[in-house]
């Protein structure tokens, strides 16, 4: 499941609102805008995408575990809900991700086996497992 450098590129429409783009890739654009007052809630804004990347994550490496397990389920349903407040310098950052699972194994003979992948399902999630450590992020801003 490599993301070695594929990009994703942003271009700004209108204040707070980008179309995202997927060079090299034919997935479709995304609108992402930022809620009133500010924006025009044209789209989900970057907490709403950084629940969904998570909520993803954790869906699919649950899925993959419980798949390599052989332990067959009801299909995933993911609530994922975020928790914004202030820092102590006054930013608002997003404090807590609070991440519901349903799902059940469809045969009683795998309960164990569906016990175990919950329980370390979410040590192999790439996107959940970086934010949990601290991503770096190298940033530059650069002229046109």
């Amino acid at each position: 499941m490599g993301e070695d450098g594929n990009p994703v590129a942003l271009e700004q429409v209108d204040r707070y609102e980008y179309t995202i783009s997927f060079p090299g890739s034919s997935f479709p654009n995304w609108t992402v805008d930022e809620a009133p007052p500010v924006g025009r809630d044209a789209g989900p804004n970057p907490v709403r995408t950084l629940a969904a990347a998570i909520g993803h994550c954790m869906s699919s490496t649950l899925y993959n575990t419980l798949e390599r397990a052989h332990v067959a389920v009801a299909p995933i349903r993911t609530t994922v809900r975020a928790t914004v407040a202030r820092n102590d310098r006054g930013r608002l950052r997003v404090r807590n991700l609070t991440v519901e699972l349903h799902t059940r194994p469809l045969r009683e003979e795998d309960r164990a086996s569906f016990e175990h992948c919950v329980e370390i399902f979410d040590d192999y999630c790439t996107v959940s497992g970086a934010v949990r450590e601290g991503i770096p992020i190298d940033r530059s801003v650069r002229p046109d």
